[in-house]
């Protein structure tokens, strides 16, 4: 089935085929027939994870998969690909678009891997970011590139720091560590492919924090699941100020070998955007946060932002912009303080 995305604000031409009567009966306000078992499951990329978040609209499809949708304007944002059972990425795709036309919005995919789908079906990508990725089973701290992060490790448990997997427990202390972090960083949390810390979901999420010698928290880690599980991506790195720096270096480190040992095959640290110039750095520091997960020697992988057509980028960008941010960009770059 071919989408036709030149003009979604036209009325849909009448389609009596047996998929479009299928279609008619799925809407945006329906709850979805996947969930959170099947994007952890079927989704295959490290963005897959925020197809779902509490400012998305699902899109419950007849072939059984999931999209989630941020409305800006005219727009539906979308994180990644649909999330689809095996062998019916296809037929996810279309019925997605097919839905997002008949809502008389376009569609944007903010992080894709792999963009030949979106171009079969006259859709355009550009290079929007890059995913770092580490393969653990050749993960080690061993080796020159790799210095760095060991003096870093080193020097955060002659500071007595130690790691553990989080619970209950912790969550007031978490909470605590999160809103000291925040308090130094401008704009908020953001949102969209970037979490925003709930205390409430300790209890779902794969998460360490750092202790140090009294027993105080001092640093946490999120991980979310994805490709069935043999895959995790890194969500939220938070660190109190006088945390020693070696802090997140040794939460992640140790992260990376506990998951080794759990049979993870794939961990991303997260997509990077690419630079955009200094305002651009001052809502999100990409130089400096690319140089910090450059620390873990992974391999980088394109990531591509796929709109319907090249003249739709700037339209596109402003409503994933809004999507990370619906406060706007004054309020990105505004200092807490």
């Amino acid at each position: 089935m071919s989408i036709a995305l030149a003009d979604p604000y036209r009325p849909a031409v009448e389609d009596t085929s047996s998929t479009s009567r299928a279609l008619a009966l799925v809407v945006l306000d329906r709850p979805s027939v996947a969930g959170p078992d099947e994007v952890w499951r079927w989704g295959r990329s490290s963005v897959s994870p925020f197809t779902l978040g509490p400012d998305r609209t699902p899109i419950a499809l007849a072939s059984g998969g999931l999209a989630g949708i941020v409305r800006h304007r005219r727009w539906a944002v979308m994180a990644t690909d649909p999330i689809a059972p095996p062998g019916l990425e296809d037929a996810t795709l279309d019925e997605t678009l097919e839905q997002v036309a008949a809502q008389r919005l376009r569609p944007v995919f903010a992080c894709v891997a792999d963009t030949s789908r979106y171009l079969d079906r006259g859709m355009w990508s550009t290079p929007i970011a890059d995913d770092a990725l580490i393969d653990l089973m050749a993960f080690t701290l061993s080796g020159s590139r790799m210095a760095n992060l060991r003096h870093s490790v080193a020097s955060a448990r002659r500071a007595g720091l130690t790691v553990r997997r989080w619970s209950r427990a912790d969550a007031d202390a978490a909470s605590a560590v999160s809103a000291r972090w925040l308090a130094t960083k401008r704009g908020g949390e953001m949102g969209f492919t970037l979490g925003r810390f709930d205390p409430s979901s300790i209890d779902h999420l794969d998460g360490r924090v750092a202790v140090d010698e009294r027993g105080c928290v001092v640093a946490m880690t999120t991980w979310l699941r994805f490709d069935g599980g043999k895959g995790r991506v890194l969500d939220l790195m938070r660190r109190v100020p006088d945390a020693p720096s070696s802090a997140m270096d040794l939460l992640i480190a140790e992260s990376l070998e506990s998951f080794r040992a759990e049979g993870v095959n794939t961990v991303s640290l997260g997509s990077v955007p690419r630079s955009h110039g200094s305002v651009a750095e001052r809502v999100y520091p990409t130089a400096s946060l690319r140089r910090y997960k450059e620390k873990f020697a992974p391999r980088w992988e394109s990531r591509h932002l796929v709109a319907p057509a090249r003249r739709h980028l700037p339209a596109a960008m402003s409503a994933i912009a809004h999507a990370y941010n619906p406060s706007g960009l004054i309020a990105a770059v505004r200092s807490n303080r």
